[in-house]
């Protein structure tokens, strides 16, 4: 287990040292979740950072040795609740993060936090302390992706993937309080009366323990059976104590053996992506989109709602440079499991969490062009920084994507040879329940219904919703659930939707106005995926000719996507409030195969 005791150690950020701490953030340390979501809350007993400038010193401080302290390199952690402020224990320091336990005994409720560094001492920010908000950690360290999570001693990737029935062992923290001493290692032990669930590949999993490890201190393992009928390199693990939700992260799993079969494209070519250390990969899309708005009531004014219709087309390459069977990639390359969701959060002026490695944008030309029934369309080249990728929107009607033969061309540049590309569009996909999902309750789930679009294909539907409609702190959750394109209908769970936010309200001249979140869904033609569509290349005859110089694998996506304003409404806030009972084992845990402490943690 020496790579989550490493990757807790070094997950750190350089920042200049200011002369009085300034705090921005305060997050759990697994999940990431911006301030504001439902389950953006610390729970007592968890390790949460606080992020910001000048909040320890220049270089990282890292506690090496049992018991923890409340200060570490001059800076230390004050979190208060109602009249009671607490220390945290401190893990690491360093001016632009730190990384702390929040005590056990910290009461329940909103509250401040404060960093003190060299004497200097930071304006309160906000926190909300809870009694359990479990977070997975992420090998993307931004709690989402692949889960750090492992069968026995191995850590799951996609050729050394999990099976129905195997126990999978995932790393968090949140699970909530203990009664012991947090200054020093965890005693272990099973907290039976935590009511987790655990969902993997939107299946509810058996768990067989959820508590400390032995290793440390607030970091907590679960063990969960992976249920029969799960497979898929992308297979979203979700975890839920009372009405919150963890963050959602997955894992790589194997109807058979240790190699995950993709949804998207074949095992041989995963197999041959993974052995090589550096691979480029290019997405050409066509998407017809229509998105209709909801009307808007301010007072005794009516704003009619509208639909609109567009039609757009784009192309990115590019070249990634990775370890040859890096864990973390499963998420990367693939979609999520049929049947099965996965939940983003994201804050203002945050970024998007990006593949494993480095990226490198590849230029195929100046233009490339599209022909269909109804003319040429181009998408010329756009760079802004180091992104370069190509789009246009053809038209502003929704009347150029008609079903039928469309040819793609690329010209040929400095990193993507010239190719063609012949892809068929298929009739567009018809969202038959719109009207009846303008709002949607959360506790309830939401149904969408469909016809139309390749049978053969597969849908994403997609939902978000946002704390604020527009300010420099609003946060945003949305999720993405994957079906077969024949199935014509599916049920978003409440345990996806309880990610989200209510609808917020604004106030526009004394009236309050409802800022609605958006659902919709979309069609894709499996017809034309990658590998597929570098095998329908039409300027030459052999198959191992009609690649893309300079591209590897290619996915052509033709897309319809149907967009509508909702109103998220009808969470039920209940929180579990039920008394901690303590099974702890004579060995403290070790009994489930615990690791012990090593490495970069605490030693007694």
């Amino acid at each position: 287990m020496r790579a989550i005791r490493l990757w807790l150690a070094f997950v750190v950020m350089a920042a200049v040292v200011l002369a009085q701490p300034s705090i921005n953030a305060v997050q759990n340390a697994a999940s990431y979740i911006p301030a504001g979501l439902p389950n953006s809350g610390i729970a007592q007993g968890s390790m949460f950072f606080v992020k910001g400038t000048g909040l320890g010193p220049a270089s990282v401080v890292i506690a090496k040795t049992y018991p923890l302290q409340t200060s570490i390199g001059g800076t230390s952690v004050q979190v208060t609740v109602g009249s009671r402020t607490v220390n945290a224990i401190m893990y690491y320091a360093l001016a632009a993060q730190v990384a702390a336990i929040l005590p056990s005994s910290t009461p329940v409720g909103t509250g401040s936090v404060t960093v003190t560094f060299n004497g200097q001492t930071s304006a309160p920010a906000p926190i909300t302390v809870v009694q359990n908000n479990f977070g997975m950690f992420t090998i993307s360290q931004s709690g989402t992706g692949d889960a750090i999570a492992f069968v026995g001693t191995t850590l799951l990737s996609p050729t050394a993937a999990a099976k129905p029935g195997d126990i999978v062992v995932f790393w968090g923290t949140g699970l909530g309080p203990v009664p012991d001493d947090e200054t020093n290692a965890a005693k272990g032990g099973d907290l039976t009366n935590v009511p987790l669930e655990v969902y993997i590949g939107a299946k509810p999993a058996k768990i067989l323990y959820r508590g400390r490890n032995a290793c440390c201190s607030s970091v907590d393992t679960v063990y969960a059976e992976v249920p029969q009928g799960v497979a898929g390199c992308v297979t979203p693990v979700i975890m839920k104590i009372g009405n919150v939700v963890s963050n959602t992260a997955t894992i790589p799993v194997a109807a058979t053996g240790t190699v995950c079969t993709p949804t998207n494209f074949s095992q041989g070519d995963l197999n041959s992506l993974l052995s090589k250390g550096t691979y480029t990969v290019g997405g050409i899309s066509l998407l017809h989109t229509v998105t209709v708005t909801p009307p808007i009531t301010v007072g005794p004014i009516t704003v009619p709602g509208a639909t609109t219709r567009t039609d757009a087309g784009g192309a990115t390459f590019f070249k990634i440079l990775n370890t040859p069977g890096s864990a973390g990639l499963s998420s990367s390359f693939d979609i999520a499991t049929f049947g099965a969701c996965t939940v983003t959060t994201f804050s203002a002026g945050g970024s998007t969490p990006s593949v494993p490695g480095l990226v490198q944008y590849l230029d195929a030309g100046n233009t490339i062009s599209v022909s269909g029934p109804s003319g040429a369309r181009g998408m010329p080249k756009t760079t802004i920084g180091n992104l370069l990728t190509y789009f246009s929107q053809f038209d502003n009607t929704g009347t150029y994507l008609t079903a039928g033969q469309y040819t793609i061309t690329g010209p040929s540049g400095p990193d993507v040879g010239p190719f063609t590309i012949g892809l068929n569009v298929p009739p567009p996909l018809v969202w038959t329940n719109q009207e009846a999902t303008t709002t949607v309750n959360r506790a309830n789930g939401v149904t969408l219904n469909w016809s139309g679009g390749d049978p053969a294909g597969y849908v994403q539907i997609t939902g978000a919703s946002s704390t604020l409609a527009s300010a420099v702190n609003a946060a945003t959750a949305a999720f993405t659930c994957t079906a077969r394109t024949s199935d014509g209908t599916f049920t978003v769970p409440p345990v996806v939707l309880l990610a989200l936010p209510a609808s917020p309200v604004q106030s526009v001249s004394g009236f309050s106005v409802p800022i609605p979140g958006s659902l919709s869904i979309g069609s894709f033609s499996a017809a034309v995926h990658w590998p597929r569509c570098r095998y329908e290349l039409i300027t030459k005859s052999d198959v191992q000719e009609r690649e893309i110089p300079g591209v590897d694998g290619l996915d052509c996506i033709i897309g319809c996507l149907s967009m509508a304003g909702t109103t998220i409404a009808g969470w039920n806030e209940s929180l579990f409030a039920g008394r901690l009972k303590w099974d702890a084992s004579p060995e403290g845990g070790r009994g489930l195969g615990l690791p012990t402490i090593e490495d970069h943690w605490p030693h007694h």
